[in-house]
């Protein structure tokens, strides 16, 4: 009879305990909060951070979202994230991909020296370019100056051989 009837409050415990979603999954990852509903906007960034094991549920199912964040909470929180990081990213890979990014990086700092350099050059030109303009700018205005001069006295000199030769 005894054995019967701890029997029966265990099977009555195990059914309550496993029907009730959040508290047969308490403090495992990939369980399932009672408190965060499944139309909430964080409802998937809630479930995907506890699959990871990153968030753990409270004794009692509970996420608390409504709560304010300690820091010792956000402290753990990111413990666990990077050791998640940590788990997928193997040492070799992680350097290795640091050795291919520094690659890159010094390559695009030697394209941006050449680059700056031709920039530069450049630069240079136009301003003889512009320097050359404006000194065109002023044997034109020369020039200019002498076909008038020389024109006037084209002029003059007929103006005085018409002189002399009617008076």
């Amino acid at each position: 009879m005894r054995r019967l009837l701890l029997a029966a409050a265990a099977l009555g415990m195990v059914s309550v305990w496993g029907l009730t979603p959040g508290l047969a999954d308490a403090g495992l990852p990939g369980g399932t909060f009672v408190d965060v509903p499944r139309n909430h906007p964080a409802y998937t960034a809630v479930q995907s951070l506890l699959s990871r094991g990153i968030l753990v549920p409270t004794a009692g199912g509970q996420f608390m979202g409504d709560q304010p964040l300690l820091r010792y909470d956000a402290a753990v929180w990111l413990y666990r994230a990077i050791q998640n990081l940590e788990a997928k990213l193997p040492g070799a890979e992680v350097t290795s991909r640091l050795a291919t990014t520094e690659s890159q990086v010094r390559s695009l700092s030697a394209e941006v020296n050449r680059l700056s350099a031709e920039l530069a050059s450049l630069s240079n030109r136009v301003n003889a370019l512009q320097q050359s303009l404006s000194a065109g700018g002023e044997v034109a205005q020369k020039a200019q100056l002498g076909v008038v001069l020389g024109l006037t006295g084209v002029i003059l000199g007929l103006a005085a051989l018409a002189w002399l030769m009617f008076f």
